[in-house]
């Protein structure tokens, strides 16, 4: 009887040691790459880049999206591979990176929610897009998304369905902007 009263704090214990020890993935000092518009110098300058990660950190669910991030930016498909839980075959994972538009485009501002079993990563996706009309002219747009991971002895991975949940945070953007 006693050992049943004592299981929600004690795992209620070992939520808060898995937070404090496997690091959120967030710095207060930075929003994510580039920080801010205002830094956006060109389509490069949206690229996920490995430095990035390493100040983010790349043990941490962050840092495990902007790796994933980067594989779909450089159309590295082993490493999309590599950034999911399980198996997901090449042809999906090709299907991802040539669905991936726009490229230029990086995950910021992310919040961590720590939940049994995994976390889940918010993020807003800051996209540029050239205008057809005006090349020289970047138009920004931003919409939310969150990504399911799941720690492994590997580090952080995104859930399978993490791109869909990308394509999701689209739409719902769209759909907005269209109204």
């Amino acid at each position: 009887m006693v050992g049943l009263r004592l299981r929600a704090p004690i795992a209620l214990l070992a939520l808060l040691l898995i937070a404090f020890s496997a690091g959120c993935g967030t710095d207060n000092r930075r929003e994510g790459p580039p920080f801010e518009p205002r830094d956006i110098a060109g389509p490069r300058s949206m690229l996920v880049t490995n430095s990035d990660i390493q100040e983010i950190g790349p043990k941490t669910p962050y840092g495990a999206v902007l790796r994933w991030w980067q594989a779909l930016q450089h159309r590295d498909v082993a490493g999309v591979r590599r950034s999911y839980t399980g198996s997901v075959s090449k042809k999906e994972v090709r299907r991802e990176i040539h669905t991936f538009l726009p490229r230029s485009s990086q995950p910021i501002e992310p919040r961590v929610l720590m939940r049994p079993g995994g976390v889940t990563v918010g993020v807003t996706v800051r996209a540029a897009t050239r205008l057809a009309e005006s090349p020289r002219v970047v138009s920004i747009t931003d919409f939310l998304t969150s990504f399911a991971l799941v720690q492994t002895p590997g580090g952080w991975r995104l859930r399978p369905a993490a791109y869909q949940r990308y394509l999701d945070g689209k739409r719902r953007l769209r759909l907005r902007t269209a109204s």
